[in-house]
């Protein structure tokens, strides 16, 4: 039993090797109360990657090259808590990597800061060493970022220099160790034509999904390098070792996964091998899989005063019994619902104020459209009310600038088909009309008026709002946009599906839901008007004369045939449908790690971000390494209610509703 226990304790302990040593001869009460898992978190280390000084915005903007966001963007989509240590502002100190008990924080470190920019206690190798060697901290290290000596060393592979190679067919990729990281893909080549990933957001794939493309010609930084003993070969371009693995006791594991720094954003393959090399590294992984073959299907723009006064972009709004008919009933048939992005402040030209959409009195706007927003609220209402319809606010409030009133306004009072017809009037995010960054407090002004809004008409709290930085550059000013949008409780962004938290802002490179988004002006019925395009021919309007897009009752880009009942849906029906609420509840998520009852898992719904579980149950995906699932029987406790036998790596565990803790305690049986 002494044995057993300190196997378990080896496996999933963070503490250092003396510390493991004094445990072996005590009592095999004290060896069980001793288990201690490796934290459920890793610190990546950058070099000069990153280039936002305040280490907020991790996006296009602000990322050099692509490997550093495809790797947050991997953990954070799976629910993999992480810190950045970023070598350009910081240093490799020991406290660096411990809690405020002087214990390991991580499970593991991810290593990828490039040798050739450190300098001084950034290049510091010897701290490195002994997070691995001393406190026994796992390590993966990245494509060519091991060429210096001693992270070399760490790896477990004589280092002999860089060198470019051009991979084709005949020169690739090639894995060939049969091990728990590989997961059974020997004999799989990159680059191949049958692990390109071509879609706009990669999803974890299986390694036999086939393309007919084929890429050719993929240059890579390959280490030139031999194996050291105890270093096992599982992957190898040519004669140069590419994916190895080195056990440095039972606790600590070591693994460098090179190639192509795109390649976890090109080959699904790739993204499993790094999972893989998570769960073999740390001895255990839970993980969010709920993405996979995911929808969220979006409309945007309901309660829009623009439908009324854009000369580009206008069209009635729908009414309670259009809802019904051609989005509410559908819905109800498949079981499927979607997303309703509303405006919920109107811009009125009349009263020169923003006011409730809702609320205004049915009226024929200037292109001979009948607006009635008080039946469309009750549509909204209907949807809301047969669970079809997930409310979220749009742009922010209004879709409209957030000064309406200084030159070369004021919008209020201009001409249709004169400065009102100018767009950016119609763009919240930035003043694009003047050229000027917008206040932060009146950003902030116009996310909590946006949300309170929605509040209040609707009686839910919405948490995604068109907040990326998509589309808009440093120099205009939006690097507080994100920061601004968090502090209004604002947790993804409805456009981009970017990550929002007080902590950081993330842009997703791949793995998230696929998000389609049409308009409530694809609710109305085809037009012969010259202004009524489809999406690909909207930029047509910018050059139509001003008494085209007049006579013209509807004018804007359609997206999608929604009068059509059964095909927009049906020709997705068998994807996952989910809302922001639901993608925000999984992205938020708090993950740690309690050992002082044995080993036990916490999962934290916040009231706020996971609001989305208070009232349905969620998933994750529990996985362990081949050598502890065939010693012994694993079976998990929940809310210590519910007790789980897991069966295989990879199985589904479901968590019932309710926000707050909620507590997974792992139990380990000898076979």
């Amino acid at each position: 039993m002494l044995i057993i226990c300190s196997a378990i304790l080896l496996f999933f302990s963070g503490c250092s090797n003396t510390e493991i040593k004094k445990q072996e001869g005590e009592s095999v009460k004290s060896a069980v109360n001793a288990i201690d898992m490796k934290p459920w978190k890793v610190l990546v280390i950058i070099g000069d990657q990153w280039n936002d000084p305040y280490s907020y915005n991790i996006d296009r903007n602000r990322v050099s090259g692509t490997d550093f966001t495809d790797v947050v963007t991997m953990l954070k989509i799976w629910g993999v808590p992480f810190d950045i240590l970023r070598l350009d502002q910081q240093r490799l100190q020991i406290n660096r990597f411990l809690d405020g008990a002087v214990r390991p924080n991580y499970g593991c470190v991810i290593w990828m800061a490039d040798p050739d920019n450190l300098e001084g206690y950034s290049a510091n190798y010897q701290t490195l060493t002994r997070v691995v060697e001393e406190y026994g901290i796992s390590l993966i290290a990245l494509s060519d970022y091991i060429k210096t000596k001693e992270v070399a060393d760490l790896t477990g592979v004589d280092y002999k220099g860089v060198a470019e190679m051009s991979l084709d067919q005949d020169n690739r990729f090639e894995i060939t160790g049969d091990h728990y990281i590989t997961n059974d893909e020997v004999g799989t080549f990159l680059p191949d034509a049958g692990q390109l990933d071509k879609s706009r957001w990669g999803r974890l794939s299986s390694a036999s999904e086939i393309y007919k493309d084929k890429e050719t010609g993929t240059k890579v930084s390959v280490i030139q390098s031999a194996l050291k003993n105890g270093t096992k070969l599982l992957g190898s371009i040519g004669k140069y070792p590419q994916l190895v693995v080195k056990d440095v006791n039972d606790a600590t594991k070591v693994i460098w996964i090179g190639g192509g720094k795109d390649w976890f954003r090109k080959y699904p393959v790739m993204r499993r091998i790094f999972r893989n090399a998570l769960v073999y590294s740390i001895g255990y992984g839970i993980f969010n899989d709920n993405f996979e073959n995911g929808l969220i299907f979006v409309m945007d723009d309901v309660g829009c005063s623009e439908h009324a006064w854009s000369m580009r972009w206008h069209c009635p709004t729908p009414d309670k019994e259009t809802l019904i008919k051609y989005l509410i009933e559908p819905l109800e048939k498949y079981g499927k619902m979607m997303v309703q992005n509303v405006t919920p402040g109107y811009a009125n030209p009349v009263t020169q104020m923003v006011e409730v959409p809702w609320t205004i009195k049915p009226f024929r706007d200037v292109f001979g459209n009948w607006q009635d927003y008080g039946s469309t609220k009750e549509g909204l209402d209907e949807g809301l009310k047969r669970g079809v319809f997930e409310i979220q606010t749009h742009r922010i409030w209004t879709h409209m600038n957030w000064d309406l009133d200084s030159p070369p306004g004021p919008w209020w009072t201009g001409a249709v088909d004169g400065e009102m017809a100018e767009g950016p009037w119609y763009t919240e995010r930035a003043d694009s009309r003047r050229g000027v960054p917008i206040p932060s407090n009146d950003l902030l002004f116009m996310y909590r008026t946006g949300i309170d809004a929605v509040k209040k008409a609707f009686g839910v709290t919405p948490l995604s709002a068109a907040a990326s930085s998509f589309r808009v550059t440093v120099e205009e000013g939006d690097s507080e946009r994100l920061r601004v949008a968090a502090i209004a409780g604002i947790g993804v962004s409805s456009n981009t599906g970017e990550y929002i938290s007080h902590e950081r802002s993330i842009e997703f490179t791949m793995m998230m839901p696929e998000v389609v988004v049409c308009h409530d002006l694809d609710l109305t019925v085809q037009t012969d008007d010259p202004a009524d395009k489809s999406d690909a021919d909207w930029y047509l309007l910018r050059e139509m004369p001003a008494e085209d897009l007049l006579s013209s009752k509807i004018a804007g880009g359609r997206r999608i045939n929604l009068r059509d009942k059964d095909e927009w849906i049906n020709s997705r029906k068998d994807k996952k449908w989910m809302g922001f609420n639901e993608y925000c509840a999984y992205l938020h998520t708090g993950i740690s790690i309690d050992g002082n009852n044995g080993p036990e898992i916490e999962l934290y719904y916040d009231q706020h971000y996971c609001h989305y579980f208070r009232d349905n149950s969620s998933s994750w995906t529990i996985e362990f390494p081949d050598d502890l699932m065939d010693d012994h029987a694993i079976s998990v406790t929940i809310d210590g209610v519910e007790n789980k036998i897991i069966s295989e790596s990879g199985q589904t565990i479901e968590i019932p509703e309710g926000t707050g803790k909620h507590s997974l305690k792992l139990n380990f049986q000898p076979k």
